[in-house]
């Protein structure tokens, strides 16, 4: 399957990853790419990474930030009440999407040294409209879910 991109199912239910050989696919950190689904190791995503590179692009669109600020915000804005993902999945997140050219980043003086400030390009706004149709189907089928359990 080296090389495939989507929805597949694997024993434990449906879900988006990469099955790529590398990590970041061949179109950058789209869904089904970089911190998506299943990871190049094959394992499960945890701590809230599947919805880590929509999240932080959402984030920034609202303005440029600096990585702390990001982090405190991911906790009221992940999907997954408590799954956080660790401190450097998040920096290496940032780090790949400035790679692929989503965001931009400079340092900015402050308080006890210097910060490097993110910010949101073109490119990773049209990155984050190839986020919504996922996003959406995922609303759309969490909502399903909510409404058989109320039925």
């Amino acid at each position: 399957m080296r090389g495939f991109q989507g929805w597949h199912g694997e024993g434990d239910g449906m879900h988006f990853g990469e099955v790529h050989g590398r990590r970041g696919g061949p179109h950058g950190m789209g869904p089904g790419r970089g911190f998506g689904g299943r990871g190049a190791h094959g394992g499960r995503a945890r701590g809230g990474r599947h919805h880590l590179v929509p999240t932080l692009l959402i984030l920034l669109r609202q303005g440029p930030q600096h990585g702390y600020a990001l982090l405190g915000e991911l906790s009221d804005t992940l999907p997954r009440a408590g799954a956080m993902p660790d401190v450097s999945s998040v920096y290496r997140a940032l780090a790949e999407l400035e790679t692929d050219g989503a965001v931009v980043s400079r340092w900015e003086a402050g308080d006890g040294g210097g910060r490097r400030v993110y910010e949101l390009t073109p490119a990773g706004e049209e990155m984050l409209k190839s986020w919504l149709p996922q996003l959406e189907e995922e609303h759309l089928r969490l909502g399903k879910l909510i409404e058989k359990y109320r039925g």
